[in-house]
């Protein structure tokens, strides 16, 4: 199968879907990592140009762990917003480009408003992906892909309707998100009164990855939401590994 990951900022598909990634891949599938912003203003030191060429550079390096193949749609971070007609042609081209059979993507209820755009679009654009009229650079396949919202920030809210067992690949996710060494000096800047220390972001997603095993009878597991509207369910047979 082909695997897409998309999420709104270099950090978010470590954080919260990279071990079932990293399963998918072990097991032969082929797997894609796309951002939709370039993650511009996640640095209190640089430039914003110079920030995104980090922040693209660690996702890259984090994609390679698991030999992933990384895209940036270059949006600029915190200023995400849907123009309907291009923003939604960039994405089907996106999953048209990868012929997604699967895709994980940031939940539609979350803390940052990129997050929350990414996954609806996500969602809205799923089955517009075999419309031959709708042009891209990339044709259309016969396929309506799967969709599978990992969960937000701390988990708020989030209620997983499927787990994957990641315990054997938890320390391969743990090596992608120590790629991610701007985001956690931003993390440690901006959220200081949280107490977002040199590993703060590692911290918080050990937690919810101890918790989301505990609820799966495991050591690790990270939990998805499926999205079960007409037309997207595929529950003929169980597509996570």
């Amino acid at each position: 199968m082909n695997i897409l990951a998309v999420g709104a900022h270099p950090d978010d598909i470590e954080s919260w879907c990279a071990g079932t990634l990293a399963k998918y891949a072990a097991q032969g599938n082929k797997v894609f990592i796309a951002t939709s912003t370039n993650g511009n203003i996640g640095s209190a030191t640089m430039s914003m140009e110079e920030t995104a060429r980090v922040r693209k550079a660690e996702a890259a390096k984090s994609a390679e762990i698991i030999g992933a193949e990384y895209i940036c749609l270059d949006y600029d971070d915190e200023m995400f917003f849907e123009d309907p007609r291009k923003t939604r042609l960039d994405f089907i081209n996106l999953v048209r480009y990868c012929k997604a059979d699967v895709i994980f993507t940031n939940s539609t209820e979350d803390y940052n408003p990129d997050h929350e755009l990414t996954g609806q679009i996500i969602d809205d654009i799923a089955v517009m992906i075999p419309i031959a009229k709708l042009e891209t650079e990339y044709p259309p396949y016969d396929v309506i892909p799967s969709i599978w919202h990992y969960e937000p920030a701390c988990g708020m809210r989030f209620i997983p309707t499927d787990y994957v067992d990641i315990t054997d690949y938890f320390e391969t996710k743990m090596q992608m998100l120590a790629c991610m060494e701007s985001q956690n000096a931003w993390m440690a800047h901006n959220y200081s009164s949280m107490d977002y220390k040199e590993d703060g972001l590692a911290n918080s997603v050990r937690i919810c990855a101890e918790y989301r095993g505990l609820q799966a009878q495991c050591k690790y597991a990270e939990g998805f939401r499926r999205a079960l509207d007409g037309m997207r369910t595929r529950m003929t047979e169980r597509v996570l590994p």
